[in-house]
């Protein structure tokens, strides 16, 4: 009776060894994976660029650029703009970024009322997802509600 208790303990550590085993490491790696092995050890970078202002009523351009390392991001899954008033931050507007080249993604937006705009990307890419925001001028937007704005965000 012990020894087959023993004998079933014996299998039963071999296989459950056996499950989680770890299969050995290569060592030997081409250039194309240290390559690949580099690149998805950095960051992937994002950075807004808008323009200075926006003028109502007329279709704008907002552009998103991202980069791994020096080089441009051309096989990103999916890109969109998060867009919204900071006097109704419950609307927002999301659309879909389209690839210009260069790893520079794009949207076209007709802002209809003056006032501070957020906008946020999503950015993912290459198993990562960035969302970095900045904020956007549109219309006439009185120096005074620019200030308090800055002054809400600063002290956070």
């Amino acid at each position: 009776m012990k020894k087959s208790i023993l004998t079933a303990i014996a299998i039963a550590s071999l296989l459950l060894s056996a499950c989680s085993a770890k299969p050995a490491a290569s060592t030997t790696t081409t250039a194309a994976d240290a390559g690949k092995s580099d690149k998805a050890d950095q960051a992937v970078e994002v950075k807004i660029q808008l323009p200075e202002k926006i003028a109502l009523n007329q279709e704008s351009t907002l552009k998103v650029q991202v980069k791994q390392g020096t080089a441009a991001v051309e096989d990103a899954e999916d890109i969109q703009f998060e867009i919204w008033s900071i006097k109704d931050i419950d609307d927002t507007e999301t659309i879909l970024a389209k690839h210009e080249g260069g790893g520079v993604y794009s949207v076209k937006k007709t802002f209809k009322k003056d006032g501070i705009y957020l906008v946020r990307t999503h950015v993912n890419a290459r198993g990562q997802h960035v969302m970095p925001k900045e904020r956007l001028l549109a219309g006439n937007v009185p120096e005074k509600d620019i200030q308090e704005y800055e002054a809400t965000v600063a002290g956070k």
